[in-house]
């Protein structure tokens, strides 16, 4: 197993972190596949290849845990940068 974890320290309030929590999961959604779902602040992201996610907005940062499964961790580079690239090109100037 494979982990993958990401944090960002943000200028951003809990509802900032929140949409661009979202915006993280659709890209890596519309590119990876899979699907998420609220889980009460956070939210969960799964593929069937064997991807399980965590992501935590909170006023302040956001948070990204990543498990990845055997036949997925090879994804890990691949998957790790384009979670920073969206966080990037989403964050305030």
């Amino acid at each position: 197993m494979s982990n993958i974890h990401v944090k960002r320290e943000l200028d951003l309030n809990a509802e900032q972190c929140s949409a661009l929590a979202e915006k993280l999961l659709d890209k890596l959604t519309a590119k990876f596949g899979g699907s998420y779902k609220p889980d009460g602040e956070n939210y969960r992201y799964r593929h069937t290849a064997g991807v399980d996610a965590t992501v935590e907005p909170r006023a302040g940062e956001l948070t990204v845990n990543v498990k990845l499964g055997f036949m997925t961790r090879a994804l890990a580079p691949q998957l790790e940068r384009e979670m920073n690239k969206v966080l990037d090109e989403h964050l305030p100037a």
